[in-house]
């Protein structure tokens, strides 16, 4: 297992024309905020993320950040929200931590107003930066739906190979695999 417990509360900011968005381990005193990013994203992150991973209600976010939460405490993985003054663009995750293999996922949704603006760059650089040192994580793998052009578009910009087409691979979807070595 890998230790996550002492994986930072904070990442760096992002730094935008707008202020800054903090990156602030998910937890449950957020629920309010992460289901109100969920109703906005709902509709375009639902089909690929599911319902879990984009709550709607308070409810379903405490539980959500709770399960988050525990998920850390077992070394299964770390998610990460972006808070911007006082509301959730959105979060950042890595999970399916292999502690043998030394990889992970890594996982993304934003509400659509923080899309195009180079949130998703930066969230995504901080989670690489964090699977590379403390975690020291020696692979991270990104799915995407293959007509979903940004999502495509960031994994290049990351430097991400393509690897793929995993076929009924999320929720019965095909999905591109690009995989970051680091």
């Amino acid at each position: 297992m890998i230790d996550l417990s002492t994986v930072p509360v904070r990442l760096a900011p992002i730094r935008t024309d707008a202020g800054q968005i903090h990156l602030i381990r998910a937890n449950s005193k957020y629920a309010e905020c992460v289901a109100q990013a969920g109703k906005l994203a709902f509709d375009s992150v639902k089909p690929w993320m599911g319902n879990s991973l984009v709550p709607t209600t308070p409810r379903t976010a405490k539980l959500l950040l709770d399960a988050l939460e525990k998920q850390r405490d077992i070394g299964y993985g770390v998610c990460y929200l972006l808070i911007w003054q006082q509301q959730c663009l959105g979060m950042g995750i890595l999970n399916y931590i292999h502690p043998v293999h030394r990889n992970a996922n890594l996982g993304l949704w934003l509400i659509p107003e923080a899309r195009g603006k180079g949130v998703a760059f930066t969230l995504c650089q901080r989670l690489i930066d964090l699977a590379t040192h403390p975690l020291k994580l020696n692979r991270l793998e990104y799915l995407t739906l293959p007509d979903n052009i940004a999502s495509i578009k960031l994994a290049k910009a990351l430097g991400a190979q393509q690897e793929g087409l995993c076929r009924r691979r999320v929720f019965g979807e095909d999905a591109l695999l690009f995989s970051i070595l680091i």
